[in-house]
């Protein structure tokens, strides 16, 4: 298992991807409560205490309300703390249910929280590392373990009291351990992508780099052909150079060598503004006085590409008002990207939700600020 395994969840490798799925994480935040329901309400003859049985299905759905709302794109990324909150409840359902029975227990089927836990670990096993997903599997299987012993020893259950705790402990601890173990395939499954579209890219690079070198020396050609050439055909002409000739070739050479600097100095934030949204002539598209955006992972630049792409591309920003500015901060740096909305609400919100949410994963403390029709997007991000 690699340290990238152990570190980084499904969700912080592959965010379109998990937003993809997450309709499944609903239909199992939704299928927890309706289990739960239609179990207690199968078992309601063998339940000795309704009021334990009602208390253990308010906590069945406090943990399906925190796996659907914890997975939503606009609170991603999923936090280790709600992780432990949605097992947590469910083990304390599953221990007010077994009290909700006291000694009427008399089949094993009665005992069908567990199922309930196990279920709940693998539809959180995109959003958490893998040594996270074990841990919280195997203790979570431990205390199963423990209620179940205790209920054995006051039921009607004619089975050993080693059968009725494999019987709760199995369900959770294989699918724990099974959802951790999908997760690792698909993690090792990404890496080889990656690794194999870096050395694409590289290869790539390789080729275009004569054609790069080419274009870019055709474009000082083309800026000779214009201003210098005619200049000295000029002088070639005339036979005699004046002052004002000189201040000519003088304004010509400065415009060039503020040109090939400015190229020379532009980040990769403000190459993709550029071929994005157009020229940078008016200067105030991209600020970064500190140089901070070759500070991001990998990761960040392609979420802040494509969201860049996106606004580009789509119709409910005026391309004109978009600006971003970068700031040093005391832990880090911080982006804030403010633009005009020119559509209603609810479409710019759904037409940009996916490319929020990814940068809600790569990068930390996003917050939305939207008054009509200013709108204004800030994240954080760790420098060197």
């Amino acid at each position: 298992m690699t340290a990238l395994a152990d570190t980084e969840s499904i969700q912080q490798l592959d965010p379109l991807g998990t937003l993809d799925g997450r309709p499944v994480s609903v239909v199992a935040g939704v299928g927890l409560l309706t289990f739960g329901s239609v179990m207690t309400w199968a078992t309601a003859s063998a339940v000795a205490q309704p009021l334990f049985a009602n208390l253990a299905l308010v906590f069945i759905a406090l943990s399906s309300l925190s796996l659907i709302v914890g997975t939503s794109p606009l609170r991603a990324p999923f936090s280790g703390g709600l992780h432990a909150a949605v097992i947590g409840f469910l083990v304390i359902a599953f221990a007010l249910s077994s009290a909700s029975l006291g000694s009427s227990a008399e089949v094993l089927t009665d005992f069908w929280g567990p199922l309930l836990i196990g279920v709940a670990c693998m539809a959180l096993a995109p959003y958490r590392p893998i040594a996270e997903l074990v841990t919280m599997g195997v203790v979570a299987s431990i205390f199963t373990g423990f209620i179940a012993l205790v209920q054995s020893s006051v039921s009607d259950v004619h089975a050993p009291a080693m059968i009725v705790i494999l019987y709760s402990v199995t369900p959770v601890l294989t699918m724990s351990l099974g959802g951790a173990a999908f997760v690792r395939s698909l993690i090792r499954t990404h890496e080889r992508w990656v690794s194999r579209a870096q050395r694409a890219t590289m290869r790539q690079l390789r080729r275009q780099h004569e054609g790069v070198a080419r274009s870019v020396q055709q474009d000082r050609v083309t800026i000779l052909n214009r201003d210098i050439v005619p200049l000295f055909a000029e002088l070639a002409q005339r036979g005699i150079i004046s002052p004002e000739d000189r201040a000519r070739a003088a304004e010509y050479s400065e415009s060039i060598r503020e040109l090939m600097v400015a190229e020379v100095n532009r980040s990769w934030l403000e190459s993709v503004v550029a071929s994005s949204f157009g020229s940078l002539d008016d200067g105030n598209r991209v600020y970064d006085p500190h140089r901070l955006a070759g500070a991001m992972t990998p990761h960040q630049r392609t979420a802040l590409r494509a969201a860049v792409l996106a606004v580009a591309t789509g119709g409910e920003i005026d391309r004109q008002s978009v600006r971003l500015s970068i700031e040093k901060t005391k832990v880090g740096a911080a982006i804030t990207v403010t633009g005009v909305i020119t559509s209603s609400e609810s479409s710019w919100r759904s037409s940009l939700a996916p490319y929020l949410a990814v940068l809600r994963v790569v990068f930390t403390g996003l917050r939305i600020s939207y008054r009509s029709p200013s709108l204004t997007v800030r994240f954080t991000y760790d420098t060197p």
